[in-house]
């Protein structure tokens, strides 16, 4: 797509970032463009590439601290409910989702549809993109498991596909999370499912609905802020290092399940990469274990 042929996003300016992530903090995007659908962002990314602006694409906000200052460029809020069944192949089935696609909402799609194998989606309240890029999983599944391939587009703004090969996955992690592959956006991503029964696909769906709710805090939160180590749980050795309840400003060590920091109320950026800090640092310190965020930190520090 040349310059010529490419639609200039509707722009807002000065856009409060707090209402854009899952934590509620985060200051201004100086532009800021909402797109629905994979051509939209696609048009998006490339209208910013073409005018040397720096970007970045959120699609629900969750695993990211915005900073205070928010982020000095445009930020493309990528949007949609699209599921698209692409091809079978036996009792397999290729499905399409768009980068912006809710996790949640892919998986209960799929129930409807009588095809299994991303119902631990319910458990991520991310976007399939993002889900891409941290390898996101859940009660025994992850991305990894399931993908096929992505679309994305390359720095130069030039249509690319990754297969799951190349994006060499690992917990919580891809190349592209890792640097080793450079892209300025995931479009769109194709998975392997199958088919079953929607009420046994939905049997589990309600159980992991369950145990989120049983297990997961209410308050704005992060999401899981740091990976499990090999054989343990990041939130029981937070827990074991009697950090649950642990403070800064208006963040907080979730009482409820410890590798989540809330936001009480009145929270800012800074309090919660303080209390990140703090928690890692306390627990190499008690526990001589070296915690790994899975969180990322976003904009203008």
């Amino acid at each position: 797509m040349s310059p010529s042929q490419m639609v200039t996003p509707k722009i807002e300016y000065n856009e409060p970032l707090w209402k854009h992530t899952s934590v509620k903090v985060g200051g201004p995007a100086r532009l800021f463009t909402r797109v629905r659908g994979s051509e939209e962002l696609l048009n998006a990314v490339r209208w910013a590439i073409a005018e040397n602006m720096p970007f970045m694409v959120i699609g629900s906000g969750s695993n990211i601290v915005v900073a205070d200052a928010g982020f000095n460029g445009l930020v493309i809020n990528s949007i949609s409910r699209d599921v698209r069944v692409v091809r079978e192949e036996d009792d397999q089935v290729i499905v399409e989702l768009d980068a912006g696609t809710f996790l949640p909402t892919a998986a209960k799609k799929l129930a409807s549809l009588g095809l299994a194998g991303l119902e631990w989606g319910v458990g991520i309240p991310g976007t399939v993109g993002g889900a891409v890029v941290g390898n996101a999983g859940a009660y025994g599944g992850d991305t990894a498991e399931r993908l096929v391939d992505i679309d994305a587009i390359d720095l130069r703004g030039e249509f690319i596909t990754l297969t799951n090969e190349e994006l060499a996955f690992q917990y919580r992690s891809s190349a592209i999370k890792r640097g080793e592959i450079e892209i300025a956006a995931v479009i769109r991503a194709r998975y392997r499912v199958f088919r079953s029964d929607p009420n046994l696909i939905n049997i589990k769906i309600r159980h992991f609905l369950m145990e989120r709710k049983r297990k997961e805090p209410v308050e704005p939160s992060i999401g899981s802020t740091f990976k499990n180590p090999p054989g343990n749980y990041a939130g029981a050795i937070i827990e074991s290092a009697g950090l649950k309840g642990l403070r800064v400003g208006g963040a907080m060590v979730s009482p409820k399940h410890a590798n989540y920091i809330i936001n009480t109320g009145n929270a800012t950026a800074s309090d919660i990469r303080d209390l990140v800090e703090t928690i890692r640092d306390l627990v190499l310190e008690r526990k001589g274990i070296r915690l790994e965020t899975e969180i990322e930190f976003k904009g203008d520090w």
